[in-house]
């Protein structure tokens, strides 16, 4: 049975933080007299109104929560946040749809970086800083974040944390969540100041770099102009992105390895982080190949478009220097095969993670080996843990309702009069949090403000599907989730 109490404690709790984010942008509206008092204003009441009134109505929690609980919270937290981040657009005057702002909202928390906006130069910067906010925010976590921040959010850490970050689990650095969420967000806080303060060293304004390091540690993709990286016409920076997208595709917990720890054996010796730098030098080396010969670009620029879209598409950040559609299309294959895979399982970006693609690649080596000595024990190992039976029945539970998924909302955008390619290239990628995706009618630099409302309404479900890794957000949807017992 739900424990109603606990879930309003809860989500009032997580409400007040995304009251703290829309104040900070009310400020700046305010300071720089660019939005009136309704844009940011209503939102913020509203968060603080529903918030306060939720956390009455829990103030006799039990300090008790069930998974259901978790998973539940996890999903409304998403849901809200993103209804009410999506309000200062509609009552700012940027879009009268509901389906367009929704969805970029949805696309900032679920760090997709899809924009329905044609023009990006054309926002206040008040609206720019709460698209960047949303990133960063949710590339971690909203639920992570305010475990961190507010530990005793409802005594069921352990189980929030595993309902946000469902799957394949990330490492705790410390027997309390509390504790590694703190270590965590640290990390996080500390790599965006690094971005921020490199992007400016680089010839970007004040502005510019803080925005664009959210989104770049928050595997985001959101920029402060419409042509996005290709407005800045700077190597330095795009090398700058390239890194730091990298770094940011990389398992967190490696992280605290490397930067706290200096356990440097120990991280490189990551079977995933091993193949997860091969993918992306194998991408680089094709796409260049390509360029050279079907482009006839020299060598220095094919290989920094190269790295710049591969580390992009890897790491679902999403970021564009160019339209991509215009190379050869075995281009294009490379990067929607990278960008479906994705980083890190424990990072901020999107995608199957690479640790699926380890452990399918193991178990297709193990079975082949199975057929030629059936009667043989051979266990897999990743890293030195066994894979096991449940594992691998989760692993082939995720891929099978990933791909149903993905056909559903092709076929539903397909006859809406999407060409298949584009519908194809949006349902992966709103799955896989990109935002940029193949396609002639949308291409990679296209905003997605022409699709119709049905469209946008299913790509924001799919990025939240691929946010949550699926089973928090479809277990909602099962019987068995709101019986009793």
């Amino acid at each position: 049975m739900l424990n109603y109490p606990i879930l309003s404690k809860a989500l009032g709790t997580l409400l007040l933080l995304e009251a703290v984010l829309l104040g900070v942008c009310f400020g700046m509206g305010y300071t720089f007299r660019e939005t009136d008092h309704l844009t940011f204003g209503v939102p913020l009441l509203i968060s603080l109104v529903l918030g306060g009134l939720l956390l009455v109505l829990g103030r006799r929690a039990e300090n008790r929560m069930s998974r259901r609980d978790a998973y539940l919270i996890v999903s409304l937290t998403w849901v809200i946040f993103s209804a009410i981040g999506m309000l200062p657009f509609l009552l700012g005057g940027y879009t009268d749809r509901v389906a367009a702002a929704f969805a970029e909202t949805m696309s900032g928390f679920t760090t997709t970086g899809a924009t329905v906006f044609p023009d990006v130069d054309a926002l206040p910067r008040s609206i720019l800083v709460w698209r960047s906010l949303t990133h960063w925010i949710g590339g971690m976590g909203i639920v992570f974040f305010t475990i961190a921040v507010l530990p005793n959010i409802g005594g069921g850490n352990t189980r929030l944390f595993a309902a946000e970050a469902t799957g394949l689990k990330i490492g705790k650095l410390h027997p309390r969540i509390a504790t590694t969420a703190r270590w965590m967000w640290t990390i996080y806080l500390t790599l965006t100041v690094v971005c921020v303060l490199a992007y400016w060293a680089c010839g970007m304004s004040l502005f510019d770099a803080v925005n664009h390091g959210l989104s770049t540690i928050g595997t985001g993709g959101f920029s402060t102009h419409t042509a996005g990286f290709a407005w800045f016409d700077s190597s330095a920076l795009e090398w700058v992105s390239t890194l730091f997208m990298v770094i940011a595709g990389i398992n967190c917990t490696l992280l605290y390895l490397l930067f706290v720890k200096h356990r440097w054996s120990a991280v490189w010796h990551d079977g995933e982080l091993r193949l997860f730098l091969l993918i992306f030098a194998a991408g680089v080396v094709v796409i260049t190949g390509f360029n050279i010969v079907s482009a006839h670009q020299d060598f220095l620029t094919a290989l920094r478009g190269a790295a710049f879209n591969v580390a992009s598409m890897q790491s679902t950040t999403g970021f564009c220097d160019e339209n991509f559609m215009t190379w050869h299309p075995v281009t294009w294959v490379v990067l929607t095969i990278v960008s479906v895979i994705g980083a890190c399982a424990g990072s901020t970006s999107g995608g199957l993670k690479v640790v699926r693609v380890l452990m399918t690649w193991k178990m297709v080596k193990t079975e082949f080996r199975q057929l030629l000595h059936p009667h043989a024990v051979l266990p897999i190992y990743i890293d030195g843990r066994t894979v096991t039976l449940d594992m691998a029945r989760t692993l082939l539970a995720y891929l099978v309702v990933y791909v149903i998924l993905v056909t559903i909302g092709s076929t539903v955008m397909i006859a809406e009069g999407l060409p298949m390619l584009d519908a194809f290239g949006l349902a992966v990628s709103s799955f896989s949090n990109v935002g940029p995706s193949v396609g002639y009618v949308i291409s990679p630099v296209d905003g997605w403000g022409i699709l119709p409302d049905l469209s946008l309404w299913i790509c924001s479900f799919l990025m939240l599907a691929g946010r949550l890794e699926v089973f928090s957000l479809l277990l909602l949807f099962t019987p068995g989730f709101w019986r009793s017992r």
